[in-house]
C-alpha cells in the first residue's frame, strides 16, 4: 500500500474519532419550532408557534388565514373560531377537543387555547380539515404543510414518475440518488450519494436539487446544485464543500469525490465540524 494512501486512511481514522469525541448533543427543544407551508418557510411576526402539552403544534388563528388561505372568524360569546374556505366550514371552540367539518362532529387530542390574548389552533387538525397533507419532522422541529392539490405545482415537481418520500425526503419514483438514513451516528443525520456511474447523472442532480429544496428551500439546494455540477466526468477531481442551513442549524456536507460517485452527508443538526481538519482527506462510503 502506497505511503500517501495509508497517511490518507489513517488521517480518515482519527479525524472520524476526534468527530466522535468533539461532538456533544444539542437538544432539539433548543432549536426553532418551524412550519413550512408548499416549501416555503411561514413568518410569525408577533406570535410564535408552540408544542402544547398534548404534543401537538400550536399556531396563531391568524396564520391559517395568512398561509392557509381561509376566512377565519370569532363569536367572542361562545369562543368558537370559524374557518372557512372553498366548501370546507370548521368550527372550534376554545377549550373543547370537539369540532366540527361541514356540521359533522369529530374529535382532537388536544384543543384550541387563548394565550397572552392571542387565540391558537392545533395546526394538523385545521390543515387536515381543509384538505391539505401534514408531515412532522421532529430532527428538525419542523411542520409541513402541503396544500397543492396535484398537478398544481408543475413548476415545483419533477415531470417523470410519481413523488415517492424516502427518509423525510421527496424524489420521483424513478430516481437513481440514494437517500439512506444513518445508522447509530451522532453526526451524520442522512446520507445522500449520485453516481456517474448510474443512468443519467444529469437527471440525478435535478432529483437531487428537488429533494434538498423541499427540505431546505431553492437557496441551499442551487448551492449544493452549483458545486457538484463541478464535476464533469468520472474522473473529474470536485474538492469538498460544507454548506451551512442556518434554518435547521445543520451542516451539508459535500465529500471530497476523486471517482464516479459523490456522496453528501446530512450532518446531525448542532453539530459543527472543524473543516480545518479535512484538506486531505477521503471520505470512503459506498456510493
Amino acid at each position: 500500500m502506497g505511503g500517501n494512501k495509508m497517511k490518507k486512511i489513517v488521517l480518515f481514522i482519527t479525524v472520524s474519532v476526534i468527530m466522535l469525541m468533539a461532538f456533544t448533543t444539542t437538544s432539539f427543544a433548543q432549536l426553532p419550532l418551524r412550519v413550512v407551508v408548499n416549501g416555503n418557510r411561514v413568518n410569525f411576526p408577533d406570535a410564535e408557534p408552540f408544542i402544547d402539552d398534548n404534543g401537538r403544534t400550536q399556531v396563531p388563528v391568524r396564520f391559517v388565514s395568512e398561509a392557509l388561505g381561509a376566512e377565519v372568524g370569532w363569536e367572542g360569546s361562545t369562543k368558537t373560531v370559524t374557518i372557512s374556505q372553498g366548501d370546507k366550514e370548521i368550527k372550534i371552540v376554545i377549550g373543547k377537543k370537539d369540532y366540527t367539518i361541514n356540521g359533522e362532529k369529530n374529535l382532537m387530542d388536544t384543543e384550541a387555547l387563548l394565550k397572552e390574548d392571542r387565540t391558537f389552533v392545533p395546526v394538523r387538525f385545521v390543515s387536515e380539515g381543509l384538505g391539505a397533507r401534514v408531515d412532522w419532522d421532529p430532527a428538525v422541529r419542523t411542520v409541513y404543510i402541503d396544500t397543492r392539490e396535484k398537478g398544481d405545482s408543475k413548476d415545483d415537481i419533477p415531470k417523470d414518475g410519481s413523488i415517492i418520500e424516502v427518509d423525510g425526503y421527496l424524489v420521483p419514483n424513478d430516481t437513481n440518488i440514494i437517500i439512506a438514513k444513518a445508522q447509530e451516528s451522532r453526526i451524520v443525520d442522512t446520507h445522500i450519494s449520485i453516481n456517474f456511474m448510474r443512468p443519467n447523472f444529469e437527471k440525478q442532480i435535478e432529483d437531487l436539487t428537488f429533494a434538498l429544496e423541499n427540505k431546505f428551500g431553492k437557496d441551499i439546494a442551487n448551492e449544493v446544485r452549483k458545486h457538484v455540477e463541478q464535476k464533469k466526468s468520472r474522473w473529474h477531481y470536485l474538492p469538498e464543500k460544507y454548506i451551512y442551513v442556518e434554518e435547521t442549524n445543520q451542516y451539508i456536507w459535500i465529500s471530497e469525490s476523486i471517482t464516479e460517485g459523490i456522496p453528501i452527508a446530512i450532518m446531525v443538526p448542532g453539530y459543527v465540524p472543524d473543516t480545518s481538519q479535512y484538506d486531505d482527506v477521503i471520505v470512503e462510503w459506498e456510493n
